[in-house]
Order: structure tokens, then sequence, then C-alpha cells
């Protein structure tokens, strides 16, 4: 395992070819939504034990979190992404662009777009619409969501958390001089529900899915979404600050 005395950043100078870290909750951030884990809606529902989907935090969150645009999504508006479907938001510093990013994750339905993790799990292309990380979201891929994450929750309760590599929970480091936060990227069931067990400290990985492992602030003049120009100068970096505040 990597270590670092004052920031990730020093992770990035070390002799390995891949970085597993133990990072304090607090400074770990959900995906797109920019709320710190401990906001999570998957985790409010596993803490306060909700288990009807209808009554959960989990169903609140959906129905009052429905973006149509990636700019309703993160507030920006003067960039072009901004009129973007809203799940095909990439961040201003991922090697990807909007196109990329919709045909990677999603198909068009006659209800709308339907995540394609949500049909490799049983998700029905004339019935059902949304993923994950917002609404809208059908019944079916609700419910699904919701009981995966109480599967997982319970399997590490029973049995421990016992995973073959610790690469599973993975995500970013985004770094603004001494201020800095990790975002989850996958891994993210299992992450919740380490968070929702009371965990203060979680090992996680850092992993250039989408472009860099460590995201500075100092480079936001060389993000590939804003050097395409996906993105204006100024609501990238808000995007960013808006991400490490939580």
């Amino acid at each position: 395992m990597s270590h670092f005395t004052t920031s990730p950043s020093e992770l990035a100078y070390q002799r390995s070819t891949s970085v597993v870290v133990s990072v304090p909750v607090s400074h770990c951030r959900m995906n797109l939504m920019t709320r710190p884990a401990l906001e999570n809606p998957f985790v409010a529902t596993l803490r306060g034990g909700q288990r009807h989907y209808e009554n959960s935090a989990l169903a609140d969150y959906f129905k009052a979190n429905q973006p149509v645009t990636v700019g309703d999504l993160l507030g920006i508006s003067d960039s072009p992404i901004a009129a973007d479907p809203a799940m095909a938001a990439v961040m201003p510093w991922w090697g990807m662009t909007p196109e990329e990013r919709l045909q990677q994750v999603a198909v068009e339905t006659p209800q709308g777009f339907l995540g394609k993790e949500a049909i490799k799990l049983g998700a029905h292309w004339g019935k059902d619409y949304g993923w994950q990380y917002f609404g809208p979201v059908s019944d079916g891929v609700a419910q699904q969501e919701f009981k995966r994450q109480w599967a997982v929750y319970h399997s590490i309760r029973n049995k421990g958390y016992k995973p073959d590599s610790y690469k599973h929970i993975h995500g970013e480091f985004l770094i603004a001089e001494q201020d800095w936060v990790w975002v989850n990227l996958g891994g993210k069931h299992r992450f919740n529900a380490l968070v929702a067990s009371g965990e203060e400290q979680v090992v996680v990985s850092s992993r250039g899915k989408y472009g860099a492992h460590f995201v500075y602030r100092s480079d936001a003049n060389i993000w590939p979404n804003v050097m395409n120009g996906n993105y204006t100068l100024e609501e990238a970096l808000q995007v960013f600050d808006r991400i490490l505040a939580g």
C-alpha cells in the first residue's frame, strides 16, 4: 500500500504502476453530483436502515434530482457542453468527449436514456429508463439499484470486506495546492457500504479511468475538455471548486 504525509501529490512521484492508499472518508466525493461521501443518498439509505425503497433517502434523491442537461447537472450555462444530455456529462479534465461518454454509458429508448449497466443487470429496453447517478429513473431501475446496494452492504457486514484486490474501489484525486479530495468512479456500491458501516478511512485506488490519476487545478488551461472548447476555463474551474468544497 502507498502512503503520503501531506498531499496525495506525493503519490504521483512514487515508483509504482498503481496507487492503493487509505483516505479519510471526509475527503471523498460522489462522482458527477459533487456530494461528500456521507451525503451520498445510497449511504444515507443504508445508515437509516431504510428497507423499503418508496420511503428511502434514495427515492427522495431520485425525485429531487432530475437534470435534463449537463448544465442542469453541473450548474453551468456558458460552456457548449451545457446543452448536452445530462448522461453525456464529462468532467473538464477527462480525456473523453460528451458524445463518447453517452455512447459508452447509455442507449436511447422510447422512455428516454437508459444506462447500459442497468441493462446488464436486467433492466428492460422497452419500459425502463435512467441510471444510478440521478433521476429520473423508472421504478425497475430504482428498485434494481436499491436492492443491489443493500445486497453489497449485507455481504460486507456478514462476511467482512476481504477483496481479492483493493483496486476495485477506484477513482481520481483532485488537488489544489494542499487541499485535495478523492472522487469515487468505480466500486461505488462497495465504497458506499464501507462508509455506511462507519469506516472513517477507506482503502481505495487511484486509476486513470478517464484520464489523469491526479488532477491539478493549476493545470486547468490544459484539461482536455477545456482545450477542445467543451468547457470555458471559468466554468471548468467552477466545477472543480464545487467538488473540492463538497
